[in-house]
């Protein structure tokens, strides 16, 4: 590997090693919990990501994650299942019926498509709010406990009813989803998605079943949404048809432009940094929308490379430099 990509390894370490670290050195219960729903926010925005690489945009992840919750939610609420044996009901659940409608959606192309998931994950959390039991109607579902104890017999036992206990769990389980969407663009598979994204018809011309590969593309996305949508669960206790907006799915792309997405680490700066961003604009939090769209537009047309470009651009030089200052002292 050349000095000049170390950035991205030096990158994920920093990050992951402030994310396990901040809860230790801080008793800020809110910020803990603030925290917690960002990395869920990185999970969502790098399955968004995951979907692009194949040339399609969406704004209908956040209807998958809304299945992963309210499925989690109902099962632990109204039919007192242990809540690690609903995780993957609720996982399974997301990406089976991302399975059935991404055949039925991804045959539609650019701003068609987009509107179809807009529509799809409208229609999902409507389904929801008629539905009264289990899923709580409108109102969703309130007072969800924490998640079970995991029990391993004669050695120990780890509870999670605190907010430093949620947040390890949403930090595990968002890394192990960022490792595994990134193992899979670094691939063969995601060198198809990608060759799919810039040409298409020269693709199946070449006997590549593009939409095979789309459709793996969206179902593992609604794989890590529906988990996306698990955490916010045990994170917030609760969740109502309200809980994943429009507004929520516009942002989530928002994460993907201003992170820069030629790399899962793309979305998860984008996530982050929007994520503190809006905790320090909380109290204007009225003017966020418009502030949001300035950011968009200032993305677009200036670092259309987004954060992680800016990254690259000021790592080049101090690669170079260090370059020549080991060749000097040699």
């Amino acid at each position: 590997m050349s000095r000049a990509r170390w950035y991205k390894p030096v990158l994920y370490i920093v990050l992951l090693v402030t994310f396990v670290l901040y809860p230790v050195f801080t008793t800020n219960l809110y910020q803990i919990g603030a925290l917690t729903l960002i990395l869920v926010d990185v999970l969502l925005a790098a399955s968004v990501w995951l979907i692009i690489t194949t040339g399609q945009v969406t704004l209908g992840q956040t209807g998958f994650a809304a299945i992963g919750g309210f499925m989690s939610a109902a099962i632990i609420t109204a039919y007192r299942i242990n809540s690690w044996l609903t995780l993957p009901i609720a996982v399974i659940t997301a990406g089976t019926v991302g399975l059935v409608l991404g055949y039925i959606t991804l045959r539609i192309k650019g701003v068609y498509f987009i509107i179809a998931t807009l529509a799809l994950g409208e229609f999902i959390k409507i389904v929801f709010g008629m539905w009264e039991h289990p899923f709580g109607g409108l109102h969703g579902i309130m007072n969800i406990p924490y998640p079970d104890p995991i029990i391993i017999p004669g050695l120990l036992t780890i509870e999670f009813t605190s907010n430093r206990g949620i947040y390890y769990i949403t930090l595990f389980s968002t890394v192990i989803g960022i490792i595994i969407m990134h193992k899979v663009y670094a691939g063969p598979i995601g060198r198809v998605f990608r060759s799919i994204r810039q040409a298409d018809e020269l693709a199946e011309n070449v006997g590549i079943n593009i939409m095979n590969y789309k459709v793996l593309a969206f179902v593992i996305a609604c794989v890590f949404s529906g988990l996306a949508g698990v955490l916010y669960v045990y994170s917030t206790k609760c969740i109502s048809p309200t809980s994943f907006s429009i507004n929520q799915a516009a942002y989530y792309l928002l994460c993907v432009v201003i992170g820069g997405g030629t790399s899962v680490a793309g979305p998860i700066l984008g996530a982050i940094f929007l994520g503190l961003f809006s905790e320090i604009v909380r109290p204007v939090i009225e003017w966020r929308p418009i502030i949001f769209g300035l950011l968009l537009i200032l993305a677009i047309l200036y670092f259309r490379s987004g954060l992680l470009g800016i990254i690259q651009k000021i790592w080049k030089p101090l690669s170079r430099l260090s370059t020549a200052t080991l060749s000097d002292s040699g």
